[in-house]
This record gives structure tokens, sequence and C-alpha cells, in this order.
């Protein structure tokens, strides 16, 4: 597996709270712990959306054999900023109604390609949770750029359930770099 930025900041965030926890700490650790879990959250979600546009914008090359006048007008109109309507995430304002699949996703790429996902995550467990731990990092995120970002309380996973939701998602991200490549 690569090591991302995103894993590099859980290293970091892990030897400070191990300083913290060997000094004392204890109330600036659970402070960091109570907003690290927030930024583990925002940096998956953005790497994600990159990888994501990067696979799409690859796939566009490849299929138009890299004509920059498709590339262009796909980029500018189907691409850029349309992330966030490529999936249903979940309810707005609970983080436990998470949606569990990637349908709206692939119904983007046609209903044959969709029926094909389906049934192969259907008989791929790894990859099921894949998708769940995926949507779930997408949910929170919107939860927290829609709400009131410094106040919001995320009490609702710890800070190495989020990383564990962010490690699992590769499964789907590599499953999509194959489908469409």
């Amino acid at each position: 597996m690569i090591n991302t930025v995103v894993d590099s900041l859980h290293e970091e965030y892990n030897s400070i709270i191990s300083f913290l926890e060997q000094s004392k700490q204890t109330s600036l650790a659970s402070d960091l712990n109570k907003n690290f879990k927030k930024i583990l959250i925002l940096s998956s979600a953005s790497y994600f959306e990159s990888e994501i546009y990067k696979i799409i914008i690859n796939c566009v090359t490849q299929t138009t054999n890299s004509d920059p006048r498709i590339i262009n007008l796909l980029k500018k109109k189907a691409i850029t900023q349309q992330y966030h309507t490529y999936f249903t995430w979940g309810d707005k304002d609970d983080p436990s109604k998470i949606n569990k699949n990637a349908n709206t996703f692939f119904a983007l790429f046609g209903d044959e390609f969709k029926s094909t996902a389906q049934k192969e995550v259907k008989e791929n467990i790894e990859l099921e949770s894949s998708i769940n731990s995926f949507i779930e990092i997408g949910h929170l995120r919107n939860i927290l750029v829609h709400s009131n970002f410094a106040a919001y309380q995320l009490d609702n996973k710890t800070t190495e359930e989020i990383y564990q939701l962010y490690k699992n998602s590769f499964i789907f991200i590599d499953y999509i770099k194959k489908k469409l490549s």
C-alpha cells in the first residue's frame, strides 16, 4: 500500500500524542485528538476527491485518444466542481444515516457498467466494506463543512476508526481505477 500525505499526517499526530501523553499533558492530548479527527476526515475526503478526479480524467484521456477538445469540455462541464454529485452520501445532518453503496457513481457510466459493478460488489465483501468506508468519509466530510466546523463535536468515531475508514477505502479506489482504465 502506498504511503500518502494522509498517512504522514496520521504519523505526525501519533508522534505528538505520544509526546503529550509521556509529558502527562492529557488535556492537550484530548484537545489535539478532538480537532485532529476533523482534520483527518477533511484530509481523507480531499485526497479521495483528487484521486477520483485523476482516475476519471485518465479514463477520458484514454477513451478519447487524448483529444484535448473532449478532455477540456468534460473537465469544465462534467468533472471539475462536480464531485459532490457523483455519490449519494447520506442524510445531511445525521452522521449515523450513511448511504451504503456507490450506485449513483456507477450509474454515471451507464446501466451496463452499473449492473456489472453492483454484481461485482455483491460478490466481494471487502469491496462492499471499502465502499461503505469511502462513503462514510465523504458523508462525515459533508457534515463537517456544512455545519459549524469549529464547534462541531465529532463524538461518534475515534481517530483510529476514522483512519481505518481511510485505509479501507483504498480497495474501492483501486477497483474504480481498474474498472475505468
